[in-house]
């Protein structure tokens, strides 16, 4: 014996779930128009035709509206760049070889990268300096988990400078994504991931005596 869900439970379900959406989305439209700190809570709601309560009830306030935009990026992103170090390792399983830890963190880099370029509106929104307070902890934290990451992964090869390549390969990309999402210019942005790129791809390491 089943027992289906009540049909009105399930239809606020699905609104409360749209009312949220609309809400992140609103809220996307509005801090890449005016920037965080200029973007009012009444203007998110009108454009997502809620009501304050609504957003109330679903977010604490506008920072949790731009932190929770952040994460869903963030998340995003990772899911663009395991996808590629996926394929890398595909790629080079189907020719016999095994893929180095340098050469699958270029091709995560390159996924994320290209994520900045095609979304660098929203990109720009976070690395631009207007956010809530304490935005700037959370950013550092997410760049030591994942040189934290970076460098367990290196750590897989041969490459005896595995935990310095790690961090300077990682700040590198870091550097990368605030130039490429805060130019105005798409070609350029897109000129220069591909030169960052391509640096990344050449670094070689003198090993230890």
């Amino acid at each position: 014996m089943t027992t289906d869900v009540p049909q009105p439970a399930v239809r606020s379900a699905d609104r409360g779930a749209a009312t949220r959406a609309a809400l992140l989305g609103a809220a996307r439209e509005v801090f890449t128009s005016v920037g965080y700190a200029q973007a009012g809570v009444t203007e998110i709601v009108a454009r997502a035709n809620a009501s304050v309560g609504s957003l109330y009830h679903h977010f604490t306030g506008k920072a949790d509206l731009y932190v929770t935009l952040f994460e869903d990026f963030h998340e995003n992103q990772a899911r663009r760049a395991r996808q590629a170090v996926r394929e890398a390792r595909a790629a080079q399983a189907a020719h016999g070889d095994t893929a180095e830890p340098r050469q699958l963190f270029v091709a995560a880099a390159r996924a994320y990268l290209d994520g900045c370029v095609q979304q660098r509106e929203l990109s720009r929104l976070f690395v631009c300096g207007d956010a809530p307070p304490g935005f700037d902890l959370i950013m550092r934290q997410r760049l030591r988990d994942w040189a934290d990451r970076n460098a367990d992964f290196f750590a897989r090869g041969t490459d005896p400078l595995d935990e310095a390549l790690a961090v300077v390969m990682t700040g590198g990309l870091m550097l990368a994504v605030a130039e490429v999402s805060l130019g105005e210019d798409a070609g350029h942005a897109r000129r220069l991931a591909d030169g960052v790129l391509s640096v990344m791809s050449s670094i070689s390491v003198t090993p230890r005596p």
